[in-house]
């Protein structure tokens, strides 16, 4: 409705209500998608890994890892885990930080 009021366009539907047999426009919820309503916040860094990254977005703790594939299954193991530690300890610090 307030898009109507500025006169901007508003994307909907026309059709013929079966109960009132009038035309009826029902606009398409979109609001989140235009601009200067509420925007997601984006998930925040806490450490930059050599192979990845640790973030905090406002529901999960997000781990990525991207290694080589030519880098062989037993080197990529060993980053897997090395990256899965120091994001723990990262964690932990994390919470440290918050309680002291």
């Amino acid at each position: 409705m307030n898009r109507l009021e500025k006169g901007l366009t508003v994307e909907g539907a026309l059709f013929i209500d079966s109960d009132t047999h009038q035309l009826s426009f029902k606009p398409y919820k979109k609001a989140k998608y235009q601009p200067g309503y509420y925007k997601r916040p984006k998930p925040k860094l806490i450490k930059k890994l050599p192979w990845g990254w640790l973030k905090q977005s406002t529901r999960n703790n997000i781990l990525r890892v991207s290694v080589p594939l030519d880098l062989g299954t037993a080197h990529t193991m060993n980053i897997f885990k090395q990256s899965a530690s120091e994001a723990n300890n990262a964690l932990i610090d994390m919470e440290l930080k918050e309680f002291c």
